[in-house]
């Protein structure tokens, strides 16, 4: 009910005043007089290129929109899309430059700032990501409120499909991936993250992805039932990481995490053997106590779990140690 109220007072009182210029009809349409064109289409073509040789993004807006417009059958217009994209990016009107970007790559076959472009909607992407947001029912007048986590999605998506073994692919790929796992989309984050691997094998970004892999199977143990699977999974990806990548200084970091991932399932079976050990079940906590030890020797869980043993079976303990080793 608050946003609605909050939605209604905006229409009802700020809209009026944005919508302050003055419009008339040409040819059945109402357009803003701004965006009259008053000038050849060269002419107003040519004060787009310079606004944007200059950075003056609103006139670049201004002046690309009038040929889009009022031009719109020729070569001009299908150039100014590609400049009104740009122009909104840089006033942070990133849905509308998304807009415009798709649009000037689907109306050419060959458009002539077609990596430009993609790099455009790769930033884009990236604002979506740390926490841009769009305007309410996509008026550039209304606050910007809306998650665009979505969008920026299908954007990496767009550009994995339109440059797939080029940089920006790679950091699409990354994009991508880091993304679904904030979203806790475990499974498809290490598919993407597998995906970056394979294509690029050798890309500084592999190294981040087997990092970013570790810390996917370390969160699933965490949000999760603790599946041994995801260890399985886990001492795999850093096997790997260690054969491709030995010398990396981030190998260390994965092996705390999965230090990290051991230490939670080693405390499930310690946690089970106190539970035992309380309700006077001495012979079922030793079994658990001993399984700690043997599968997770190197945790803190393995030391305290040495202690109960010394405690409940002190004739057997230092054997059963030998056993273990």
């Amino acid at each position: 009910m608050k946003k609605s109220a909050i939605l209604c007072f905006y229409l009802f009182t700020a809209a009026p005043f944005a919508l302050h210029s003055a419009y008339t009809l040409k040819d059945g349409k109402l357009i803003n007089k701004e965006e009259l064109a008053t000038l050849s289409v060269q002419e107003h073509y040519s004060a787009a290129l310079s606004a944007y040789q200059k950075k003056h993004w609103d006139e670049l807006v201004k002046q690309a929109n009038i040929v889009k417009i009022n031009f719109p059958s020729t070569p001009f217009a299908q150039e100014a899309l590609f400049y009104l994209g740009v122009g909104y990016f840089h006033r942070k009107e990133y849905e509308q430059a998304n807009n415009e970007l798709s649009l000037y790559l689907k109306k050419q076959t060959a458009p002539k700032h077609f990596e430009e472009a993609i790099e455009y909607k790769f930033a884009i992407a990236e604002k979506y990501q740390k926490g841009a947001k769009k305007p309410l029912l996509g008026w550039q007048n209304m606050p910007k409120w809306i998650p665009a986590l979505e969008d920026a999605l299908s954007i990496y998506d767009e550009v994995i499909m339109a440059l797939p073994h080029h940089e920006l692919g790679a950091k699409a790929l990354y994009g991508k991936a880091r993304l679904l796992f904030k979203d806790e989309d475990y499974k498809a984050s290490i598919e993407t993250y597998q995906a970056l691997i394979r294509r690029f094998p050798k890309h500084n970004l592999a190294v981040q992805s087997y990092l970013g892999m570790a810390e996917v199977y370390l969160a699933q143990c965490q949000n999760q039932y603790p599946d041994p699977d995801f260890l399985d999974l886990a001492e795999i990806n850093l096997r790997k990481f260690k054969h491709d990548f030995s010398q990396d200084e981030h190998v260390v970091q994965a092996e705390k995490m999965y230090m990290q991932m051991q230490e939670i399932y080693a405390s499930h079976l310690y946690e089970t053997a106190q539970f035992f050990e309380r309700t006077g079940k001495p012979h079922a906590s030793i079994i658990y106590y001993t399984k700690v030890l043997a599968n997770y020797p190197l945790t803190e869980c393995a030391a305290h779990a040495k202690k109960r043993l010394h405690t409940l079976k002190p004739q057997d303990s230092s054997s059963s140690q030998e056993t273990l080793r």
